[in-house]
């Protein structure tokens, strides 16, 4: 059976006297992809937050690799190898694509990273991350000309460069085309092929179902569903939460050519 390598056990967060999040419970097993949804607002960003300590859980238990991290600041936990990415696109505009990558890897190393204890001795170099997320032929070409889609796969490079053992992606198929989603789902497979686990959150159910091992759903801060696509796909409570929400790409589409006929 394959070990846990991080678990959430009641974790709750709390804004003033909002409840964010409500006795989340959560075991995530090394080497799954596994994918986080939830209509805007169920708390899927906050548990993001308080997983990498950028949020202190105001009660529950987070466990990284059997360690208790529940108090342990932001970089210390990112420096142990668990690395997330932000909805917005974060890099150096005037630097290439490649120097980017560089500079991120130069970073991680300055901060004296620990996540690469018990790795392959070879991690892949700025040229390879490059490659992973097919931006290779845009090696030498700044940042800020890229496209949302492009800029999407270089946070997920730059991610890299920290050698997660557990990857968290914040919403990254936000904005995208079904062409540059379904390219960003190759390019986190193969992520997942250098050993590194990953956890999407994401409310395009769509796009989760098409390439992730489990789910997590999430509604007003609680768990309220778990397990295969498929379980998910056909649970009453599921399809209930997001009746008015949309269920993904598909409804998006239609919702914003409906707003363009009543607006035209």
């Amino acid at each position: 059976m394959t070990s846990a390598i991080c678990e959430l056990t009641g974790v709750h967060h709390n804004f003033g006297g909002v409840k964010a999040l409500a006795g989340i419970d959560l075991s995530i097993a090394e080497d799954e992809i596994l994918g986080i949804a939830g209509p805007n607002g169920s708390g899927k960003t906050t548990l993001f937050n308080c997983m990498t300590g950028y949020y202190r859980a105001s009660r529950g238990r987070i466990t990284w690799q059997g360690e208790d991290v529940t108090s342990w600041p932001m970089h210390k936990r990112a420096s142990r190898g668990l690395v997330r990415t932000f909805q917005q696109s974060m890099h150096f505009p005037s630097a290439t694509v490649r120097d980017n990558v560089g500079m991120a890897i130069d970073i991680a190393r300055s901060k004296g990273n620990k996540a690469a204890a018990g790795r392959q001795s070879r991690w892949p170099d700025a040229d390879d991350l490059v490659g992973i997320v097919g931006l290779s032929e845009l090696t030498s070409t700044p940042s800020r000309v890229l496209s949302h889609g492009q800029l999407r796969r270089l946070g997920v490079a730059l991610a890299l460069a920290a050698r997660p053992r557990l990857l968290l992606l914040d919403e990254p198929a936000a904005g995208l085309t079904d062409g540059e989603a379904r390219l960003l789902e190759r390019v986190l497979r193969e992520v997942r092929d250098l050993g590194v686990t990953i956890a999407v959150v994401d409310h395009d159910m769509r796009f989760l179902f098409s390439f992730v091992d489990r789910m997590m759903v999430m509604a007003t801060g609680k768990k309220l569903a778990e397990g295969l696509p498929a379980e998910i796909r056909a649970n009453p409570e599921v399809i209930e939460a997001y009746l008015g929400h949309g269920l993904g790409r598909e409804q998006e589409t239609q919702a914003a050519a409906g707003d363009e006929e009543a607006t035209g």
